[in-house]
């Protein structure tokens, strides 16, 4: 029987019939559309059933459709114009869950017209218990369901949805399953981030829900271990780039116990702290991560254009000069170098800073701006004198300040005089200002300790580089050279030369 619009009221109690152009939706869950054709099909072939009304809350000039949305939808679709409804003045929601959770539905509410009710009352601002109050649920309900809409992604949802059981129609041949809001908190998804849920849940689907509830927490555990390992190795790896490499070995189950990952990122770490660079120690300092390194030993222009006229010998290294060797260029380098490392040396960190004797209140004052000076050592060179011949005692020693910042403690004391002899035969020299690497054993036996990263930002020859390699398989290195041809020979010297 289709009801025409000239039908405004039936006396039928509190029952009135409504225009269909004065109802207006309410729909608490999405409509399915297989549902709307059930109810057509079902109004063709019987006739409307004025016994199904629709329940209706008056709003303004219009009426909110609280129960039967599905049903109005069949209605507008078939061209009806008015129909029979109870007006009511109790709570939309609430209404609208009896109407869905009624025995002769065609289609209870499930899973996800549950999150999507819940969702849009917390949305309008409702508590947990507000919202089951409105829909008839206990808070504790309430809580389970939010805490599903928390850890799962839109995503995940949108796409299991599309699987769940009484959504697929009859017709169709894609394999459903019945979700509930026990299977996700029992499901392990909660722990895993986006990716995993999505990667888990697609291998769930192309599976064709075959797993059982112990293959299924057994997957998403396994799926935690990776999560976990990945956030250890971004943690602690040092070069963020070889995490491309690590990734696939954690994806493939190659790390069954965190101690196998720890040890892999250890090798790496090595590999990535040990690092010699060809530039320009002030724009490559600043590249390096911040609070890293535990040891500086550093042999910066003096600022004494130091040049050497003893040999006869031309190509002789002392002949060259120096780079940056000019007084206020040289002052200019070490306080921007040390303002670098401030930032780059750990809280608890040591220095050592080689020097001239001619130079030293300007040294010791750009230093003392940034690390307390603790002492003044010695290197007494043994061997030959330099300095003018005719007119001053002969030079033997250089000096080397010791700085520290913060509070780490020396391995040992030793005196402040140390006696090695320097490098005297051009022909094993690379660097004119070149210091044994037997001298720079003493600093670092008084000085480093496992696992340090020592710095030398103006490498020059490599010595320091080439002691800490011999004096310790423990420890890491940065060394920077600004002359390109410098560094090759350094590197050589490093690698197997001698002195």
């Amino acid at each position: 029987m289709i009801v025409e619009e000239k039908s405004i009221k039936i006396p039928i109690g509190k029952y009135i019939v409504i225009p269909v152009s004065q109802l207006e939706p309410f729909p608490i869950r999405e409509i399915r559309e297989e549902n709307v054709e059930k109810i057509k099909q079902s109004i063709l072939e019987k006739g409307y059933n004025p016994s199904r009304v629709l329940t209706v809350i008056k709003k303004d000039e219009k009426f909110l459709v609280a129960a039967g949305n599905h049903r109005l939808q069949a209605i507008i679709e078939l061209g009806m114009k008015a129909v029979p409804c109870l007006v009511s003045d109790g709570d939309t929601y609430s209404i609208a869950v009896r109407d869905n959770e009624d025995e002769e539905t065609f289609a209870k509410m499930d899973l996800f017209d549950w999150l999507t009710i819940i969702k849009k009352l917390r949305e309008e601002g409702l508590t947990q218990k507000e919202i089951g109050e409105k829909i008839g649920w206990t808070r504790g309900q309430i809580n389970q369901y939010t805490m599903l809409l928390n850890k799962i992604d839109t995503k995940i949802l949108d796409l299991i949805k599309q699987h769940q059981m009484g959504r697929v129609s009859d017709n169709d041949t894609m394999v459903t399953f019945s979700f509930t809001e026990r299977w996700f908190r029992d499901s392990g998804l909660y722990d895993l981030n986006e990716k995993y849920q999505l990667d888990c849940m697609q291998r769930f689907i192309a599976d064709k829900f075959q797993w059982s509830k112990t293959l299924l927490q057994s997957e998403t555990t396994k799926y935690k271990r990776w999560q976990d390992f990945i956030e250890i190795t971004r943690e602690k790896l040092v070069d963020a780039t070889k995490l491309e490499l690590i990734l696939p070995l954690i994806e493939n189950d190659a790390f069954k116990t965190e101690g196998q990952l720890l040890t892999k990122i250890s090798d790496l770490n090595k590999e990535s702290k040990n690092k010699l660079i060809c530039g320009d120690a002030l724009v490559e300092l600043p590249k390096l991560e911040d609070h890293s390194i535990d040891l500086v030993i550093i042999d910066s222009p003096y600022g004494v254009d130091y040049t050497s006229n003893w040999s006869k010998d031309s190509a002789y290294l002392s002949k060259k000069g120096i780079k940056n060797d000019k007084l206020q260029e040289a002052l200019c380098l070490l306080n921007n170098a040390l303002h670098i490392l401030n930032d780059k040396t750990k809280a608890n960190s040591h220095f050592y800073i080689f020097t001239s004797w001619k130079v030293y209140p300007q040294f010791e004052e750009i230093i003392s701006k940034y690390f307390e000076i603790k002492n003044l050592i010695v290197w007494h060179k043994k061997g030959g004198f330099t300095g003018d011949l005719k007119h001053t005692w002969g030079g033997s020693f250089e000096l080397i300040v010791f700085a520290t910042k913060g509070n780490r403690p020396i391995n040992k004391r030793k005196g402040d005089v140390i006696s090695i002899s320097k490098i005297t035969a051009n022909r094993t020299k690379i660097h004119s200002t070149q210091k044994p690497t037997e001298l720079i054993k003493e600093l670092l036996e008084v000085s480093l300790q496992a696992g340090d990263t020592v710095c030398d930002c103006f490498m020059g020859s490599g010595s320091t580089i080439k002691a800490l390699i011999d004096y310790s398989s423990d420890c890491n290195y940065i060394g920077i050279e600004l002359d390109k041809s410098m560094f090759e020979k350094a590197k050589a010297f490093i690698f197997g030369g001698k002195e």
